[in-house]
């Protein structure tokens, strides 16, 4: 029985059977351009294309006339703009009343696993890059550049099923904010720690989605950015600490096994802190 995944408000939702997806699309859940991906699909794919036709979802609505020429939907750019536009909406509604979503810690787990399958070879390359970056003076100020843009891979990973490239990690735009952010944060937290040690450990839940959040929205400033995630994180702090020690004592076994298995535990956890970030930001 095929196993499909979906597209639902930019977070992959399922698996759903044949069966379901066709009752969602009958009773207008889902839409013929939602995007839909399956175990041996190289991108995610609209469920009316041929793919999952041959499937046999039924699609009730035509393709051709979500295409219409007379309708403003149909072009690619002024859809984009009008997300864009309510993502921003939404974004500042939430802000302003100073609600956040939540999120659940093995549905953020299991979706690190996905993005990892799908990505395995550049996440180790990024990881084992990291380790020989760390250690030469100057040049290692660019991790965490390629920490905040790797994020950005993972949200164009879930938003549209692209794969992430080697490339992307190296991205310079917004550069003073990716560098800057994290090491402010870093440095701030560390300061929390010195100072009976409950001043860090909040200041770690307040500010753990700071550098998602740069990557999800790298037009913000790092400042702007922490505020966010202060706000996402209200609420969320006793997850967000079974979340961080979940994922420290993963990343923690892959360096028992020789060392080896980081280069599976630490991607994962890095892509798993973003995956929580998201379902916060979704609801």
């Amino acid at each position: 029985m095929s196993q499909i995944y979906l597209n639902l408000n930019n977070q992959q939702a399922g698996p759903y059977d044949v069966a379901a997806i066709s009752e969602m699309l009958s009773t207008n859940q889902v839409t013929p351009e939602t995007l839909g991906w399956m175990q041996g699909m190289a991108n995610w794919e609209p469920i009316h294309s041929n793919t999952f036709a041959n499937l046999g979802i039924k699609i009730n609505t035509q393709p051709e006339t979500l295409f219409s020429p007379q309708s403003d939907e149909s072009i690619p750019e002024k859809k984009m703009h009008a997300k864009q536009v309510k993502s921003t909406a939404d974004m500042t509604q939430s802000s302003a009343s100073g609600m956040s979503g939540t999120f659940n810690v093995g549905q953020a787990i299991g979706e690190a696993f996905i993005f990892y399958k799908s990505n395995i070879v550049i996440s180790i390359a990024w990881l084992i890059l990291v380790g020989i970056m760390v250690g030469i003076p100057i040049i290692n100020l660019i991790i965490p550049l390629m920490g905040v843009n790797f994020y950005t891979c993972v949200r164009n990973f879930r938003a549209t099923g692209q794969k992430m490239s080697f490339g992307e990690l190296f991205d310079f735009s917004h550069a003073l904010d990716k560098i800057i952010g994290p090491v402010v944060v870093g440095i701030l937290i560390a300061i929390g720690y010195l100072c009976l040690i409950i001043p860090g450990i909040i200041l770690t839940f307040m500010w753990a989605f700071t550098p998602c959040i740069q990557g999800d929205k790298p037009e913000l400033s790092f400042f702007k950015a922490m505020k966010e995630s202060k706000r996402l994180a209200k609420g969320n702090y006793l997850k967000i600490f079974f979340l961080v020690v979940i994922l420290a004592i993963f990343a923690f076994l892959g360096f028992i096994l020789l060392g080896v298995g980081a280069l599976v535990t630490v991607p994962i956890a890095h892509v798993a802190l973003y995956c929580a970030y998201d379902q916060c930001n979704s609801q």
